[in-house]
């Protein structure tokens, strides 16, 4: 209380008891005279009082702080132990030792030096056109320059959800029968479908050993199958995936209702927790680490997307990161952070943090997050380069010199939201998608083959294969037998007419028209009228009578000189028919 008297010479008073001092400041920093201690802030000083009693409902927020004005006041980085300033390297008391107390102003003092002091200005971050995007990524001066990648998931998705459902209605996928996760063998598989395959492909791992941090792939093919599940679109049979009703039906649905309600389930339900994937985090299993729930954390970055992201414009993850601190767009990962720990459980605890630090838990979760569903799902579009040295912002813990990142998802630099993440979140009410302008990929030629006029892409391919047979590395002949076997379901046909008419350069021709006009006869010859019953009767007369009398006559029709035949449905009314004729229908085993 001395202390913080000194601060106000103009207070008055000689008291030194403790309720007369009390009484002195109080009567202080509640009167007119406020105004000129206000006036003795440096500029720093009052930038910090007028963010708390504006923006932070009088608590100092000081990683929110740091990131709008790059440094702290020196009240909130002097050691606290240090009471008097005694030490040589402890910088002078401040004057806002007057006007904190354990980093919050009370409120009846908040009420009045918001009003001396203006409501601070609004960070601002720069946004970026394509033209405006960085070509390369440089580390360090001693690193060579590394390009940076740049991707349109819009397109990506458009191609890779269709194709994966036909995948999974083939049979081709193994998962874990309790975990949904995918094998090796089909996370392989899943990469020959995606458009310019993962993120990173087979020559960006550099096989770290698990001590440096280990692989940093797969990303999209392990997304997708849990995406896939967890929307209702593929359920696990057995040891593989295999399609849902739901999700036969999504093969005929736009676009944008089926990742939409893939984003929305994810949301509420996705699982595992996106954090098991930084695995150098360790301790998440333990006991009374009290992770918070996914849904919780992914609402907050749902809330920093829609004030921080601009439609069609590139924005920095740093600038991302900036916002959401500034903006208090925070979400607990952990309830006692104490259990979490790199490298070493004791000397590497997250808890050391007091729950401070914003980038190993906070940054790394929704960098998880935005990499590898939002960019999976065509929300977002990525800007990323090689995760190596990308986010040193660990390299002072305990243990981690040997790291060469602290997760695979380090490397994403910037991200653009689309028109189907804007309207996955909600900011539009209309969806248009935007489809990608491509040459024709055949050509009819004699006997109906098709040849091929550029490579095929993923989806193509798949398509291909399930449709026609390879005569030539540039060649394939139509397979009317397995069109006619996958035209059964009439949606289906509609996609495979569809994809050759997309396809072919020019028009489609007449004799293939026939063809395809064939297998749509073939196809609809027979209709599935229900399950029925043969029964056998004891002569023909028998079967003459009940096929002929009024009473029983609507009910079934004459198969042969003694059958026939009664729908399941018209079963009971049979049955009274024959009653009615003196006859007995004994009964019919299940």
């Amino acid at each position: 209380l001395k202390q913080r008297l000194a601060q106000m010479p103009a207070a008055g008073g000689s008291s030194t008891r403790k309720d007369s001092l009390i009484a002195t400041i109080n009567g202080y920093l509640l009167s007119d005279a406020l105004s000129a201690l206000v006036g003795r802030l440096s500029e720093l000083d009052t930038d910090a009082v007028a963010e708390t009693v504006h923006n932070w409902h009088g608590q100092f927020d000081a990683v929110g702080f740091q990131a709008k004005y790059g440094r702290l006041p020196s009240h909130f980085t002097r050691d606290p132990y240090d009471f008097y300033g005694r030490r040589a390297a402890a910088p002078l008391p401040s004057l806002l030792q007057v006007l904190f107390y354990n980093k919050r102003i009370p409120d009846d003092l908040a009420t009045h030096l918001a009003r001396l002091l203006p409501a601070p200005p609004e960070l601002r971050v720069p946004t970026l056109d394509d033209d405006q995007l960085p070509q390369v990524i440089v580390r360090s001066e001693d690193d060579e320059p590394e390009p940076l990648r740049r991707a349109e998931t819009e397109i990506m998705v458009q191609q890779e959800l269709p194709a994966l459902l036909r995948l999974i209605a083939q049979g081709g996928l193994a998962v874990g029968a309790k975990t949904g996760l995918p094998s090796a063998a089909a996370v392989r598989r899943i990469e020959s479908v995606l458009l310019n395959g993962d993120w990173y492909g087979e020559d960006d791992d550099d096989d770290s050993p698990r001590w440096a941090g280990g692989p940093i792939r797969p990303i999209r093919a392990f997304a997708w199958p849990l995406l896939l599940q967890v929307g209702g679109l593929a359920k696990i049979e057995g040891s593989k995936l295999g399609l849902t009703a739901k999700g036969k039906k999504a093969l005929s649905q736009p676009l944008r209702e089926g990742v939409k309600e893939l984003y929305e389930r994810w949301q509420r339900k996705g699982a595992p927790d996106e954090l098991r994937r930084v695995d150098l985090i360790k301790g998440q299993t333990s006991k009374g680490v009290r992770l918070s729930a996914p849904i919780d954390r992914r609402l907050v970055i749902e809330d920093a997307l829609l004030a921080c992201c601009t439609l069609g414009k590139w924005l920095s993850v740093d600038d991302l990161f900036r916002q959401m601190k500034v903006e208090g767009h925070r979400f607990e990962v952990a309830g006692n952070p104490w259990k979490l720990y790199l490298v070493d459980a004791n000397y590497g605890s997250l808890g050391y943090d007091g729950g401070d630090d914003f980038e190993t838990l906070e940054a790394r979760y929704t960098l998880v997050y935005l990499f590898e569903y939002l960019a999976t799902l065509g929300m977002i579009d990525v800007a990323y380069s090689l995760p190596y040295g990308a986010r040193p912002d660990y390299t002072d813990r305990w243990g981690t010199d040997e790291l060469e990142f602290l997760s695979r998802y380090d490397g994403l630099r910037y991200l653009r939201l689309t028109a189907l993440g804007a309207y996955c979140l909600g900011l539009s009410d209309t969806y248009t998608p935007s489809l990608a302008e491509r040459p024709p990929l055949l050509r009819v030629e004699s006997g109906l083959s098709l040849a091929l006029l550029r490579p095929a892409e993923p989806a193509e391919q798949l398509q291909l294969e399930q449709i026609a047979t390879p005569l030539a590395p540039d060649r394939w002949g139509l397979n009317s037998e397995a069109i006619l076997a996958r035209g059964a379901d009439a949606d289906e046909r509609d996609r495979i007419r569809q994809f050759i008419e997309s396809s072919l350069e020019g028009d489609l021709p007449a004799e293939l028209s026939d063809l395809l006009d064939g297998i749509d006869e073939r196809a609809t010859a027979l209709t599935d009228a229900g399950r029925a019953r043969l029964l056998q009767c004891r002569d023909a007369a028998l079967a003459i009578l009940f096929s002929s009398d009024p009473a029983t006559a609507a009910h079934c029709s004459r198969v042969g000189e003694r059958h026939l035949c009664i729908a399941d449905k018209k079963l009971a009314a049979f049955r009274k028919g024959v009653t009615k004729l003196g006859f007995v229908l004994p009964e019919l085993a299940p």
